[in-house]
């Protein structure tokens, strides 16, 4: 059911402009606009301390010889787990849970692939192209396997915040394997309930990011809600749909699509009809336990701070949402 997840590389630090959080009359209603406000606020106060080799541990991992893991400090920890029920909020999901026992084998496997130095232009899950450092042990060789198979992974070379990770897996601009949006469907699943979080850098300079993401419960579970879009319906951040190789998406926890549908966006404050290009359906890849996934690009259409949009999928949906800044407006 389920393919492998896709590795991205992020190159470029993707930063939110933060300053004042004023909204404009003009564009938000009332109600709209105190929600705005409110999504402000709230990303306000996360904590946005870049890390570096220098504070992201409390020990740090042994790569050499005697291979450890290393521990992370405790804040990098919770401020990765606080910005991704932040996004999930955003789509009107449950927030999740640390799993420790997932965290200690996401840091081992982030450390396994801190010591490989591992390719970050080529798949790494599973390890597939790499073999065993004799400072590794069989048994935790065969933990990196199975967790980097079963997560979401970063790779990048600057000094990000525990949230800048989280904003490159959900906007997926960076995904290897194109514009599936595996990592972001992970992130926004229905059925997701914990995560384990781990990092290391290598002596190349990455920094190894695993995110655990696919629990064999999970399968199971009902879903939370049965659709989730991408941009959400009501207000949602321009800073997430802004920039090149952002795909939008549409998921279904169990409706089966295996059509590839007609898909226009409406600039409702121009009443400009745009086409969406590159539509494709990906209902046999399992990512994020959902059983359908229709990608595709926003093709010509502008995106405006304040402006609302309809997106109406043929067959399937048609909705709304209208775009604020998290920053200044």
């Amino acid at each position: 059911m389920l393919r492998k997840l896709s590795i991205i590389l992020t190159s470029l630090l993707f930063i939110f402009p933060f300053s004042a959080t004023t909204t404009h009359a003009a564009n938000f209603t009332p109600s709209e606009a105190n929600q705005v406000k409110q999504l402000q606020q709230e990303y306000a106060a996360l904590d946005k301390t870049p890390f570096n080799e220098d504070n992201l541990y409390v020990t740090k991992p042994q790569l050499n010889r005697k291979f450890k893991e290393g521990v992370l400090t405790p804040t990098y920890l919770s401020d990765q787990l606080a910005y991704i029920n932040y996004y999930r909020g955003l789509f009107g999901l449950t927030p999740i849970a640390e799993a420790k026992q997932d965290s200690i084998d996401a840091q081992k496997t982030a450390a396994v692939l801190a010591t490989l130095n591992a390719n970050p232009l080529i798949n790494q899950h599973n390890l597939p192209y790499e073999k065993r450092p004799r400072n590794v042990s069989k048994a935790i060789w065969q933990i990196a396997r199975s967790t980097s198979n079963s997560a979401n992974l970063n790779f990048n070379t600057h000094d990000q915040t525990a949230g800048d990770v989280i904003t490159d897996l959900i906007t997926d601009r960076y995904n290897l394997s194109g514009p599936d949006t595996g990592h972001r469907a992970w992130l926004l699943s229905t059925r997701l309930t914990t995560t384990g979080i781990g990092a290391a850098y290598g002596k190349n300079g990455y920094r190894y990011s695993v995110q655990k993401v696919l629990n064999s419960a999970d399968v199971f579970r009902k879903p939370s809600q049965q659709q989730v879009t991408y941009p959400s319906s009501g207000v949602f951040p321009l800073e997430l749909v802004q920039g090149q190789n952002i795909a939008w998406s549409f998921y279904s926890s169990d409706q089966v699509i295996k059509e590839i549908p007609q898909i226009t966006i409406t600039d409702e404050d121009t009443q400009t009809t745009y086409q969406a290009q590159e539509v494709h359906n990906y209902h046999n890849s399992g990512y994020g336990n959902f059983t359908t996934i229709i990608t595709y690009s926003p093709g010509a259409t502008p995106l405006v701070n304040g402006h609302e949009y309809r997106v109406d999928i043929a067959g399937v949906l048609s909705y709304h949402f209208k775009l604020f800044r998290l920053g200044s407006n």
